[in-house]
């Protein structure tokens, strides 16, 4: 069968002109199983696709001018043609994240032009307080997890953790701590750890470890109103690291320190910034 004997096909270039896709993509999307051609001459090897695949490229081409990822892009095209409003849920998802990503760069920018231009006398939006952390016991879980993954793994990871304790009669001793050793975001994976306090012994399980927090100094500021949350409570985070800076202050990573964030029952958050020793 070859395929001038099926006019209805179309070879990749014709098909590549209508849905708006390049070759290049067309291959791709063929690899991954997301549309793959309807037919491939045995002899030449040239793919030839059918009209009625126009309508999927045309849902794969404007997912992808969402900048939706090819993994999340298979599950959508899974229950497109079953599931309504499971398709409607996962691109509104998507969309939610993307307007993050939008406010994390229209963040970016305004700090970045307050470095170029400062803006004098302005007013400080948040409070610095110098604290002496304890030594604790803590039972936690260390990933590499990139956002938004790690935001929607949070709720399972201290389930687990607390669910660990519990099992073994003991309750958590303080409120939880994310402890940041690298950049996490759209790109960058930690890690990251997960940790609860704890008073008393219990033993690691799998991923959970047990583990001494070392006492240490630290400079924090509570977050507050929308600076609880993604992306805004990365200046938080800027503004703690530029006050630092600014105190002349020496970081302290010793004994596995780093930089952290105090999850409160009132959804708030303390970020903390170890440092070896407060200014005068």
């Amino acid at each position: 069968m070859s395929a001038k004997h099926h006019p209805e096909k179309l070879t990749i270039s014709e098909f590549g002109r209508q849905s708006q896709l390049s070759r290049k993509a067309l291959r791709l999307y063929d690899k991954r199983g997301l549309l793959t051609p309807a037919y491939i001459d045995p002899d030449t090897g040239y793919r030839y696709y059918t009209r009625d695949q126009l309508l999927i490229a045309r849902r794969i081409r404007l997912l992808r001018l969402m900048d939706m990822p090819l993994e999340k892009l298979d599950v959508v095209l899974a229950v497109w043609e079953t599931n309504a409003q499971a398709t409607l849920k996962e691109i509104h998802l998507h969309l939610r994240v993307m307007e993050k990503q939008l406010a994390k760069v229209q963040l970016a920018a305004r700090l970045l032009r307050e470095e170029i231009a400062p803006i004098e006398e302005k007013a400080m939006s948040f409070d610095f307080t110098h604290q002496e952390i304890p030594t604790q016991m803590m039972v936690s879980i260390r990933r590499h997890i990139t956002v938004p993954a790690y935001h929607e793994w949070i709720t399972t990871a201290l389930q687990q953790l607390r669910g660990h304790i519990a099992a073994h009669g003991l309750q958590a001793a303080g409120d939880p701590v994310a402890l940041y050793y690298g950049p996490v975001n759209e790109e960058d994976n930690g890690p990251v750890e997960i940790g609860v306090p704890i008073t008393g012994a219990v033993p690691p399980r799998g991923e959970m470890k047990v583990r001494e927090w070392p006492a240490h100094r630290a400079i924090c500021v509570q977050t507050y109103g929308p600076y609880n949350d993604y992306p805004k409570v990365l200046e938080v985070w800027h503004a703690l690291g530029k006050y630092v800076e600014a105190q002349g202050l020496a970081s302290n990573w010793e004994h596995d320190l780093t930089t952290y964030e105090i999850w409160r029952p009132d959804h708030t958050m303390i970020v903390c910034w170890p440092v070896y020793r407060f200014s005068e």
